[in-house]
């Protein structure tokens, strides 16, 4: 199993997919990406590019809504959840079938927020809504080579993607220095 930040970042890419909210313009693992990468690559490598292309597009749409380096959100550069994801991702590629990929590729709206609450459980983010984003605070240097702190920074990150409707406010922690 991916670790669980890798999971988090996995699941809100899948999750933003043109099928579910329509946060980017991804279709990674909803018809059309199975149809147009399965005829491309094999099946377990079609999948992990698929949620490649969902992991990169959100990523994007992240940097293009909150615009400034300092925005920490879930596929930031400046926090390794996103590396991690794409890693294991790479390594999926050369492995057998994995349920992770079953289980989000099988995603409708609803097993998606049932999943991701399991995932984030006990976190608690408070937001405040500033700009297109949601601010959840502020963290240090320091605090991002903290694995404890960074492990509840992406639990809280995803959590407060959960109430979300069609309009994505990423949310993000600012960085202080």
């Amino acid at each position: 199993m991916a670790p669980l930040p890798a999971v988090l970042v996995l699941g809100i890419a899948r999750l933003g997919e043109a099928g579910l909210r329509g946060w980017w313009d991804a279709h990674g693992l909803g018809e059309v990406g199975r149809y147009v990468l399965g005829e491309v690559f094999r099946w377990r490598t079609a999948r992990a590019s698929g949620l490649e292309l969902d992991v990169l597009s959100a990523g994007s749409r992240h940097e293009q809504i909150l615009d400034r380096p300092t925005a920490l959100h879930l596929f930031s550069d400046w926090l390794p959840f996103r590396h991690l994801a794409l890693a294991w991702l790479a390594e999926r590629k050369t492995a057998g079938p994995d349920p992770l990929i079953d289980r989000l590729a099988a995603w409708d709206l609803s097993a998606a927020s049932r999943d991701l609450a399991e995932w984030t459980a006990g976190a608690q983010p408070s937001a405040e809504v500033v700009g297109p984003g949601l601010l959840l605070g502020v963290l240090t240097q320091m605090e991002l080579e903290d694995e404890v702190m960074l492990s509840s920074v992406a639990k809280q990150l995803c959590a407060a993607y959960l109430d979300q409707g069609a309009e994505l406010r990423p949310p993000y922690f600012d960085l202080v220095a």
